[in-house]
């Protein structure tokens, strides 16, 4: 999504005339609201999680940025503090500020960790350009990829209205050139047009078109081999438990639950509303199959139509 200066005047000035309108009523209110910016990412530093000590992770669960969200440039001062070697990107989201997630892509882009993202569920519009700034972009199974051309919001004359859909056209090429840059297929013009389209992809279409690398695959545990000498005997093996039992009870009262975790879980269960975002569909179980043969090059096609062939 992009406001425009006269666009986003207009949208400020709303939220200034309904701040003031409760400011009627509740000045205190309203001046908490005016200060609320809305957290639409977590990050879990390395030496916060039981798992790999070198990897850190990055969860983009919401809308990216907007009036009431926290700016691209915290997040991207927040990535700049990693020093884990890996940085897992977790995305399900909507999509949002268009200017925010090309920040924030160039910002992985050139992070010196080894960047994976993963589609958690969602990745549309602007989510999706973050998503391409992985090493390697996974989809979890069931997940879903969506591209389309740039959106904006404008306020002015027939003249005005004119140059916001030339802007808008100068942007969506820009976009395209950044899912061109990941699949390795330079045909701009074909990106632009499955754009056009709002294509929507499930996991396995999503690689057929070279946006993602691979579909998540759980590695199998290996199981322990127990030695006969390893196994404990049954009393010495109760005694054990109680005295691990009466430690896990000191500590779970000591301690409880750490706010980071918390706050991750309560990000994790926002749910997303497609309707009202300028989206043709809300999914792709209700959106035409993309053209995957889309991959093949102009002169691929070109060549086609010289000799008839569809």
């Amino acid at each position: 999504m992009i406001h425009r200066d006269r666009g986003l005047r207009a949208l400020r000035n709303q939220r200034t005339k309904l701040l003031d309108r409760i400011r009627n009523f509740d000045p205190a209110l309203a001046n908490g609201l005016e200060e609320i910016r809305l957290d639409w990412y977590r990050i879990r530093n390395a030496d916060e999680s039981d798992g790999d000590s070198d990897t850190a992770e990055v969860f983009i669960y919401d809308e990216i940025g907007g009036l009431c969200g926290m700016p691209a440039d915290e997040f991207v001062k927040d990535l700049q503090a990693i020093k884990a070697k890996k940085i897992d990107v977790r995305i399900n989201s909507p999509g949002g500020s268009l200017f925010d997630s090309i920040a924030i892509y160039n910002a992985l882009v050139k992070h010196p960790a080894h960047i994976t993202t993963y589609v958690d569920a969602l990745a549309a519009s602007g989510a999706s350009i973050i998503a391409m700034a992985g090493d390697e972009v996974v989809m979890m199974v069931g997940s879903q990829l969506m591209i389309h051309d740039a959106l904006g919001l404008e306020m002015g004359n027939a003249k005005q209205m004119r140059e916001m859909a030339d802007f808008l056209d100068k942007q969506s090429q820009n976009i395209a050139t950044v899912y061109a840059a990941k699949s390795g297929n330079d045909d701009v013009d074909m990106w632009r047009n499955l754009m056009l389209a709002e294509t929507w992809m499930f996991a396995d279409e999503s690689i057929e078109l070279g946006l993602a690398d691979s579909i998540y695959s759980k590695p199998k545990a290996t199981p322990d081999v127990v030695e006969e000498e390893d196994i404990p005997d049954e009393e010495s093996e109760d005694e054990d438990s109680e005295e691990e039992d009466d430690e896990s009870d000191d500590e779970e009262e000591a301690d409880g639950p750490p706010v980071a975790e918390d706050s991750i879980e309560n990000l994790m269960r926002a749910p997303h509303r497609l309707t009202n975002r300028g989206f043709k569909y809300r999914g792709r179980d209700k959106a035409p199959a993309p053209i995957l043969n889309s991959r093949r090059s102009s002169w691929d096609r070109e060549l086609d139509s010289l000799l008839g062939r569809k």
